[in-house]
């Protein structure tokens, strides 16, 4: 009698946790219009995503420290009759010399975050500030300081994409109108045929490089495609994987750099190929794929490892919260099997980063064993973690 309660009581248990998974996932699902492998791919691939090392922006960096030494020589060489009324040289000096100072923090910061987007911006319209105030101030009707601004437009749609080229048009031509208000009866006198065609040239010169941009992103979302996307499933390949794995933990805090590991293999793949045919196969793993990156956060990374295998890497995530993702994963993989009358499941490994391994390819090593060592304790279904903790057929346990 107390086997047959406790049966009916795991069961419960495990039809609660069905429940739950389903619930949960409905809820992620309605809660972003876009599942988690459209938000997930569309990052890898359009080149919105894009992480620079210290090294890629270190000339960034420098060429706005010279932009900043240039300024003040050539308002310190123009001295007082340089700088319009209304400031002066030592006003001038001073907010360059602040502006110098920001860039070095910046700098700093960089090689210690290299991947900010936050701090891309803001550099972005700190250029765009210090132009403004440079051609306010400057005596100058042509100053130099409008240069400036396709510099920030070019420079930073080059690199960062047609996002920011679009912001930084945006804010920079949004200063010049303001500057040009400011100081429109100056202009007015100097107006001429010359003036219109050099505005006519700079515009075309802008579109001409929205439209290289474009056509360099496109370039780049292809390759990304190619080289980071397993064509089947459409997850990250190994490769990529790695790659971002790398890309987090020199990104993250020290604080953020742990992370669950889950490696999970399909079980009873190879009877599907066999019975129903590789196409078929080919469904299940792309099915599979797609329920499980819709069952993921969009933070987390996906990757299929090889044929029936995959891994799941799941950012500030805890031992109990990886173990709901893997029920959750388990739900939804035996909802479409049974749905499409296939017979399969899929077994898991669990792990963490660092506690498990000095790099993620030694934990990816030992989620793997878990994996296996589960498969030969409940044949199916089972989730175990290295340090032997298991949930499983046909006890569910609490990890």
């Amino acid at each position: 009698m107390s086997n047959d309660a406790g049966r009916r009581e795991r069961e419960q248990t495990m039809r609660t946790s069905s429940n739950t998974g389903a619930q949960a996932s409905r809820s992620r699902r309605t809660g972003d219009r876009r599942s988690g492998i459209e938000r997930r791919f569309s990052r890898a691939a359009d080149g919105t995503e894009r992480l620079f090392s210290w090294e890629d922006q270190r000339a960034q960096y420098w060429t706005r420290l010279l932009f900043c030494g240039l300024a003040l020589i050539y308002f310190s060489f123009g001295g007082e009759a340089q700088v319009r009324s209304w400031t002066s040289l030592s006003t001038v000096t001073l907010a360059f010399v602040i502006y110098g100072l920001s860039i070095l923090g910046f700098m700093w910061h960089a090689t210690r975050t290299p991947h900010a987007p936050w701090r891309q911006r803001l550099t972005m319209w700190v250029d765009i500030a210090m132009a403004s105030f440079a051609v306010l101030a400057d005596s100058t009707i042509s100053s130099p300081g409008f240069l400036v601004y396709l510099m920030v437009i070019l420079g930073n749609g080059m690199r960062y994409g047609l996002r920011l080229f679009g912001e930084a048009v945006i804010g920079s031509l949004g200063a010049a109108i303001v500057i040009v208000g400011f100081r429109l009866f100056e202009y007015v006198h100097v107006f001429s045929i010359s003036a219109i065609f050099f505005l006519v040239f700079i515009i075309i010169i802008v579109l001409y490089s929205y439209s290289l941009t474009a056509k360099i992103e496109r370039g780049r979302a292809k390759l990304a495609l190619e080289r980071n996307i397993d064509a089947l499933t459409g997850l990250l390949n190994r490769r990529a994987l790695l790659e971002r794995a790398a890309q987090l933990l020199q990104s993250a805090p020290a604080d953020g750099r742990e992370f669950v590991v889950m490696f999970a293999d399909l079980d009873g793949f190879k009877a599907v190929n066999d019975t129903h045919g590789h196409h078929v196969g080919d469904r299940v793993l792309a099915a599979v794929a797609r329920r499980i990156a819709e069952t993921v956060r969009g933070v987390d990374l996906v990757a299929r490892y090889g044929g029936d295998e995959f891994i799941l890497l799941l950012p500030n995530t805890t031992r109990a919260g990886g173990d709901l993702v893997a029920r959750r994963v388990q739900n939804v993989i035996d909802d479409w099997a049974r749905e499409n009358k296939i017979d399969f499941g899929v077994s898991i490994g669990m792990g963490r980063y660092p506690d498990h391994g000095t790099d993620l390819e030694d934990v990816i090593a030992a989620v793997d064993k878990a994996m296996y060592r589960s498969k030969l304790i409940h044949g199916r279904g089972g989730i175990l973690h290295v340090d032997g903790g298991e949930q499983g057929a046909p006890v569910l346990g609490t990890g």
